[in-house]
Order: C-alpha cells, then structure tokens, then sequence
C-alpha cells in the first residue's frame, strides 16, 4: 500500500499541468447565440479579449457572459502577466457561473466555466489548486457538458487532456490512484475529438501536444504528423493564429531531434 502522504507532491506537480484546451467552440465561425452581442464576437476574433469581454458583460446575456468568460480566460493564459493572472480569471469563473445559472442546459455556456476554472487552476500555487479542488472540479464541469452535448469536440479534448496531464506530471499508478486519470482514457478521448473535429486546428496541435507530454516516445511520430496537418490550416481567428505558430515552433523542434 502506497501512503498517500508519498502520493502528494507528485500529485501537487501535476495540478499546474491540468485542463491546457482554451476553449474556441466552433472558432471564428461559431454562430452567435441568443443574445451574444456581433460586436463582442468581433473582437474576439480580432484578439481584443479585454473589449471582447467587456462588450460580452454588458449584453447580459448568458451567451454573452459566456463570451466574456472565455475572452478572459484566453487573455489570462496568453496575454496577461502572471501576477495578474488570478483575478482576471476569477472574474471570468463569476462571469461564467452566472451564465450557467441563467442557461443551464447550454453546452457551451457550461464549457465557459470549464474552461475558466481550468485555467484558474493553472494560475495559483499546485498546494492551493489541490486544497481548494480544482483538479477534481475540472474533471466534473467538462464530464458534465459531455452528458449534455457528447459531440462537442473540444469538451472531448479538453477531457482528453485532464488525463494525459495528470498521468505525464503525477505517473501512471499515482494518477491512477488519486484521480482515476488514465494514458487509455487521454488516448480514447482523443481519438473520439480527432474523428469527430474533421479539419480542426485547435484540435491537431492540442492532441499533438498532449500526446507529446504523455509519452514522447511512443507517440512523437504521430505528434509530428498531426502537427504537420495543423501547420497545413490557415488560422481563422487570433487564438487560430497563436496555436499555429506554437504548432510551427514545436514541429521544427521536433525535427531538429
């Protein structure tokens, strides 16, 4: 029997690595939902995530909010410094809990709070995001849009990615042991994103991303080629635009080994 107080700092590592898929549903073509303001979306595609948040709030909608919230929770990860990082996603989690409250039965609503309390987990200390729960919550939120929506591609990654990331940073028994993330379990959700998502930027360089930190090994030659395929599509917004590049950065890094 392995004590659990050997099991923490390995699980603690693991927190910061958790939940990597911001959240583009549909990506620059998405249809606006009721009450999602043309001019928010806009911005958004533009990059302009503080305006595009802001725009989203004002509509008070629960598109809206849930606009705001993923506008907030991009900017955070990638635009943001560090140490501002936690507000501006504790405003998106506001935001994006009072979205769920006003449409509860919307997938995308609910993937807007997945999305910032992944991030928000990311963005404190590993010993808080596993004291406060965030680790598990994360797993809950996007299991619970699958139920409401089973075909929506990026819950499925992002899903896909809370079990590669747990079993890369914390080993295959600890995750297995203290979370129930599974490699089988990151691996069958991936490839149910991949068969569904047809030509999907976002979903090309996260799987190749995952599958990298996973086992470099084993799957860097399928990570090559699914990043090669990113590479190959013509980004459609500016959260498009930073993936490709990443995409292009990690596949001449890889053929340089």
């Amino acid at each position: 029997m392995i004590h659990r107080s050997l099991l923490r700092p390995r699980v603690l590592a693991a927190v910061a690595f958790v939940l990597l898929v911001p959240s583009t549903y549909g990506g620059a073509d998405v249809g606006l939902g009721t009450g999602e303001p043309a001019e928010a979306r806009a911005a958004f595609v533009d990059g302009r995530w503080l305006v595009a948040a802001d725009l989203g709030e004002a509509a008070g909608t629960a598109s809206g909010l849930a606009l705001a919230a993923d506008a907030l929770s991009i900017h955070a990860h990638y635009v943001a410094p560090e140490p501002e990082r936690p507000e501006v996603l504790r405003r998106a989690i506001g935001l994006a809990e009072e979205a769920v409250r006003m449409q509860p039965s919307d997938p995308w609503v609910r993937f807007q709070l997945a999305h910032a309390v992944g991030r928000y987990a990311q963005s404190i200390p590993p010993m808080a995001a596993f004291r406060e729960g965030y680790v598990g919550r994360s797993r809950q939120l996007v299991e619970d849009v699958l139920e409401l929506d089973p075909e929506m591609v990026h819950a499925r990654l992002q899903l896909g990615s809370w079990h590669a990331d747990v079993v890369a940073q914390a080993g295959a028994l600890v995750a297995r042991l203290t979370h129930g993330a599974r490699a089988k379990s990151a691996l069958e959700h991936y490839e149910r994103a991949l068969e569904m998502a047809g030509e999907d930027l976002v979903v090309y360089a996260e799987v190749s991303r995952g599958l990298l930190h996973l086992n470099r090994r084993r799957h860097g030659a399928r990570a090559q080629e699914l990043l090669r395929r990113a590479v190959d599509i013509e980004p459609r917004d500016a959260y498009e635009r930073i993936l490709h590049q990443r995409a292009a950065e990690r596949l001449a890094e890889l053929q340089e080994r």
